[in-house]
């Protein structure tokens, strides 16, 4: 299968060779022919396997030059992360095209934001809050939006973008074409379907939860934060750890090991959470995949936010509550049919999310004792830290003590 079956200009073609994209990925053939037949289209793949041009491509190849300053197809995203991916790539396909391309998000100046919707866009990549405000300002309308695309709908419903997300719909002209790309299907994604889609046909290119194949999957059983610190700076100076996600369940957390790292690597490793600026987060992006930092540390709020190839590992440092991220954070390595590995530390408390994790991807993996190198630390946090409540008397009586009522 060739990108010349689908009947694309030859200047998107020529943007496609010039990136060295030369055959679709089974996700874009699945696909690709459902957009263009104008049916809604629901497409489940692992993230890495392309399916943002699954549905840019179709949507560029259709969509004809025109002087409306409002947007004429809307792409919704979670994060700014992949409001920016999704715009530069459209930016990419469009070089050879006249095209209007504007992403938006929170953390920018919303009166800037006017301005640019006033200068006129064809297609608008947008946060669900950011991009609700600008509607009711009047300023962004949406009475001649073609095409509507939902990308990541999960994430976006477990950041808890729903309200905004269904006020934007209902907001839309009745008259559109629905796109929904997702790595996993859920109720609240299902519920989302049955009401707002229809007409609808469904591709997959991965039964929804199941790890790309090409991932090497490893575990270690670790008692306590620094022994699992320990254990990483040993693998960072092991020479096929070139480029790595270092996933951790808190904000706090990802700061620390980010320092602590910064001790041993100097400059070598980014971190990312909300807490850091927009600013901030793009430019680590940006070091990240320019070779400048071979590692990020990053709670999930980016676990599907950044495209970055050649990813050599992913290190789960803390084991994810929900068994979805666990899918989402490995699938930042082994993209686009290349290698990947995935190495998970789990700690006693964590045994149980690992076996929900085991039974949601279908595979038995097996703990590993550390190597004899490592050294077993006995230093804890606070948090790792069970109270006796018989050397706790103050806190015994507090629970005790009957509150005075005023």
């Amino acid at each position: 299968m060739s990108f010349e079956n689908y009947k694309l200009p030859k200047r998107l073609l020529s943007s496609l060779n010039e990136q060295g994209i030369t055959e679709p990925t089974p996700i874009q053939e699945k696909a690709i022919p459902v957009v263009l037949s104008g049916k809604d289209v629901i497409g489940v793949a692992q993230t890495g396997t392309g399916k943002t041009l699954a549905y840019l491509l179709p949507i560029i190849r259709d969509l004809k030059f025109s002087d409306q300053r409002q947007p004429r197809v809307l792409i919704l995203v979670p994060t700014r992360e992949l409001a920016v991916q999704v715009a530069t790539e459209v930016e990419r396909l469009t070089t050879h095209i006249s095209l209007r391309t504007l992403a938006i998000f929170g953390g920018k100046n919303i009166n800037t934001q006017k301005q640019q919707i006033q200068e006129g866009c064809d297609i608008l990549v947008a946060t669900p809050g950011r991009v609700y405000d600008l509607a009711m300002t009047g300023i962004l309308r949406f009475q001649f939006i073609q095409k509507l695309v939902i990308d990541e709908c999960d994430e976006m419903l477990n950041l808890g973008f729903k309200p905004q997300l269904t006020r934007i719909i209902e907001l839309l002209p009745a008259k559109r074409q629905n796109m929904m790309f997702s790595a996993t299907l859920t109720e609240d994604v299902d519920s989302l379907i049955e009401v707002y889609f229809k007409e609808t046909e469904r591709v997959f290119a991965a039964p929804s939860g199941t790890p790309v194949e090409q991932i090497e999957q490893t575990a270690y059983q670790i008692p306590n934060f620094y022994t699992k610190l320990n254990f990483l700076v040993d693998l960072l100076t092991q020479e096929e750890f070139e480029r790595s996600f270092i996933f951790v369940k808190s904000k706090q957390l990802a700061d620390k090991v980010q320092e602590e790292l910064e001790e041993r690597f100097p400059e070598q490793f980014g971190v990312l959470h909300s807490n850091k600026s927009q600013n901030y987060r793009l430019r680590m992006v940006q070091e990240f995949k320019e070779g400048k930092l071979i590692g990020l540390v990053a709670t999930d709020l980016v676990a599907r936010g950044i495209d970055i190839e050649d990813v050599s590992h992913v290190i789960n440092f803390d084991i994810p509550e929900q068994v979805e991220q666990y899918v989402h954070r490995i699938g930042r390595t082994g993209r686009m049919d290349k290698k990947g590995n995935a190495i998970s530390f789990v700690s006693e408390k964590e045994l149980p999310l690992f076996e929900n994790i085991q039974g949601f991807i279908k595979m038995k993996l097996d703990l590993q004792e550390l190597p004899e190198n490592i050294v077993v630390s006995e230093k804890l946090l606070p948090e790792e830290q069970e109270v006796n409540i018989h050397d706790a008397p103050t806190l015994l009586n507090l629970v005790h003590t009957p509150q005075r009522k005023e």
